[in-house]
């Protein structure tokens, strides 16, 4: 009875993984260029993004969408929206270990260094949808 017990709580435990890496993992990425940065060269390191993103479509579920800030009130008590960031996207991976495939590509390596010279700051978060937002 213990043996059975055993290997039911061993085949629910791998379920239960196998499961969790099909999770889809969304990131969010926003991206601040430094003030001597064209808008050339900010559609050329845009472009360059959804060309990675586009040789790796068999890690995500769909092509990062995305664009240029909006400059409209929130109209919140304490709430101001933060103008500092000059494009931002989403992309869904398929899972986390899509997610990290991708980051530890040699294109993205590569795309890093070509791009981070230009930029003052980045933010990437990272997550996967929880009910109640994770609380």
């Amino acid at each position: 009875m213990r043996l059975l017990s055993l290997l039911q709580t061993l085949v629910l435990s791998a379920t239960l993984a196998m499961a969790s890496q099909n999770i889809p993992v969304t990131r969010i990425a926003c991206f601040r260029f430094k003030e001597n940065v064209t808008a050339e060269q900010k559609g050329d390191r845009a472009r360059a993004f959804l060309g990675l993103y586009a040789q790796h479509q068999d890690l995500i579920l769909g092509m990062p969408r995305g664009g240029k800030p909006l400059n409209t009130p929130l109209n919140l008590t304490n709430v101001k929206r933060d103008s500092i960031w000059d494009t931002g996207f989403t992309v869904t991976f398929k899972s986390e270990e899509a997610r990290l495939e991708f980051d530890k590509e040699p294109g993205h390596d590569k795309l890093k260094e070509e791009t981070d010279p230009l930029l003052e700051q980045v933010f990437v978060y990272d997550y996967v949808e929880e009910e109640n937002l994770g609380w």
